[in-house]
C-alpha cells in the first residue's frame, strides 16, 4: 500500500478501567481550544477525537511514527491536570497504531468488531459524528475525508452483507422481543415498574410500536415522572401499588431493590385476582418479582438468567460473522489504498487546469493577437469554440488516461 501517515492512540475498555475513559472526555465547551493548542504544539496536521463510553481514541494525520515518548506528550499536552503517573501508564498502556494497521483498526472498531458488545451499531453513529465535529472546526483535511468515506463504506457492508448486528444481544432487545412473543394488543395495558435506562428503552420500544396504554411505577417520584410525561403515559409512586386494582396484561420490572419487590398479594392485587395468560418479564438482579409469582401457572415469566443465556447464544452467532467481517475489511482497504492513489494522482496534475488556461490567454491575447483581428466576428466565435474544445479535452483526457495506468499497476499487485 501507499506511504500513510494515518495514527491512531486507542484507549479502550481493553486496556483500562471505565472510569478512566469517562475522565478523558473532553466537554464541548472546551474541546476546540484544547485540540487546536494540541494540534499547534505537536505539530499535527488533522486529527479527530472519538469519544464514547468505553473508548477514547484520538486518529491523526503526523509525519513520523507515534511511541510511547510521543504518546506521553500528546496526552499530557491535552489533559494538563493528570498526574504524571495517569499519563506514563495510559503513554504505556493504550494501544497505537501507525501507517495501515491504523486503517485496519478504524475499520474493525467501526465494525464493532472492537465493541464491549460485537455487532452494536451505535458505533458507526459515533464516528460519524465525531468527524462530521472535526471538518466543522477545520480540525481534518483531505487525508482524514478519504479514511472517513472508507469507514462509512465498508461499515455499511458489513452491517448489510453479514450477520453480525443480527439477533439482539442487549437486554432492553430482547426484553422486548419476549415481549412480542405474547402477542398482546395495542390497547393492551402494561406496568412498567422501574425509571432506569433499561425501562426507558423499552418504553421507547412500546411508544413507537403504538403501545400507548402504560403506566410507570417507581419509588421517587422526579424520575418516574419524568419518564411517563416523555411518553404521555400514566404514573404511580411504588407506596401506591397496594392501592392498585385496575389489572394489568404485561408486568415489566426493573429495579436496583435488594429485595423483591412484587410479592405473591401484591402481585394478586395489581392483576385484581385475574387468572388470564400473562407475560411477566423481571430484568432485575437480584429478583424482583417474588418466585411464588413466577411459579403459577397462568404467568408466563422470563427472569435476567434466560435474558442472558439468549444474549450468550446470539452473541455466539454474531461471532460466527467475524471471518466474513475481516474478508470485507481487506477488501476495504484494498479500495482505499486504490482511492488515495488516485488521490495523489489528481492532486498531482491539479496545476494542469491553470497551465492549459494561461497557454490559452497568452496565444489569444498576444502570440495569434494580429490573427485574430483579421477574423470576423463569426469566424472567431467558431476559433473560441474549437479552443475552449480543446482545452477541455487537453485536461480531461491526460487526467483518465493516468487514473487507468494507475489503475491497472494497483490490479497487478
Amino acid at each position: 500500500m501507499t506511504n500513510n501517515p494515518l495514527r491512531t492512540i486507542a484507549i479502550t475498555h481493553k486496556n483500562f478501567p471505565l472510569d478512566l475513559i469517562g475522565s478523558l472526555h473532553i466537554a464541548p465547551e472546551t474541546r476546540a481550544a484544547r485540540i487546536e493548542h494540541l494540534k499547534e504544539v505537536l505539530q499535527i496536521h488533522e486529527l479527530v477525537y472519538i469519544s464514547t463510553c468505553n473508548r477514547v481514541e484520538f486518529v491523526f494525520t503526523l509525519d513520523h511514527y507515534v511511541c510511547p515518548g510521543f504518546t506521553g506528550r500528546f496526552i499530557a499536552t491535552l489533559f494538563p491536570s493528570l498526574e504524571a503517573e495517569t499519563v506514563q501508564n495510559i503513554a504505556s498502556s493504550c494501544e497505537r497504531y501507525n501507517e495501515n494497521e491504523a486503517l485496519e483498526h478504524l475499520l474493525k472498531v467501526s465494525s464493532s468488531l472492537e465493541s464491549m458488545v460485537i455487532g452494536e451499531r451505535e458505533i458507526i453513529t459515533q464516528m460519524r459524528l465525531s468527524y462530521e465535529e472535526a471538518e466543522k472546526n477545520n480540525w481534518s483535511g483531505d487525508h482524514l475525508r478519504l479514511i472517513w468515506k472508507q469507514i462509512l463504506k465498508t461499515s455499511k457492508e458489513i452491517y448489510t452483507h453479514t450477520d453480525l448486528a443480527k439477533k439482539p444481544v442487549s437486554v432492553a432487545s430482547l426484553a422486548w422481543q419476549r415481549f412480542q412473543e405474547a402477542g398482546l394488543p395495542h390497547d393492551a395495558r402494561i406496568m412498567l415498574v422501574g425509571a432506569g435506562q433499561i425501562i426507558r428503552n423499552l418504553h421507547k420500544f412500546l411508544f413507537e410500536n403504538n403501545y400507548h396504554n402504560v403506566i410507570v411505577v417507581n419509588r421517587s417520584a422526579e424520575r418516574g415522572e419524568e419518564l411517563a410525561r416523555q411518553f404521555n403515559s400514566d404514573f404511580l409512586l411504588l407506596d401506591e401499588l397496594p392501592y392498585y386494582n385496575a389489572g394489568v396484561d404485561a408486568l415489566i420490572s426493573c429495579t436496583a431493590s435488594e429485595q423483591a419487590i412484587i410479592a405473591h398479594e401484591l402481585f394478586l392485587t395489581i392483576t385484581n385476582g385475574s387468572s388470564k395468560k400473562l407475560p411477566v418479564i423481571d430484568l432485575a438482579l437480584p429478583a424482583d418479582i417474588d418466585q411464588a409469582v413466577a411459579q403459577l401457572a397462568h404467568v408466563h415469566y422470563t427472569d435476567m438468567t434466560t435474558i442472558q443465556e439468549i444474549a450468550k447464544n446470539n452473541i455466539a452467532f454474531r461471532e460466527q460473522a467475524i471471518a466474513a467481517c475481516e474478508a470485507i475489511i481487506a477488501k476495504g482497504m484494498k479500495e482505499f489504498d486504490k482511492m488515495q492513489q488516485e488521490r495523489q494522482v489528481e492532486l498531482a496534475m491539479q496545476e494542469i487546469p491553470q497551465v492549459i488556461k494561461n497557454i490559452r490567454e497568452t496565444a489569444i491575447g498576444s502570440v495569434f493577437a494580429k490573427d485574430l483581428e483579421q477574423l470576423d466576428e463569426q469566424s472567431r466565435a467558431v476559433l473560441e469554440k474549437v479552443v475552449a474544445y480543446m482545452e477541455k479535452k487537453y485536461i480531461s483526457v491526460p487526467m483518465k488516461m493516468a487514473k487507468e495506468v494507475l489503475l491497472q499497476e494497483v490490479g497487478k499487485n
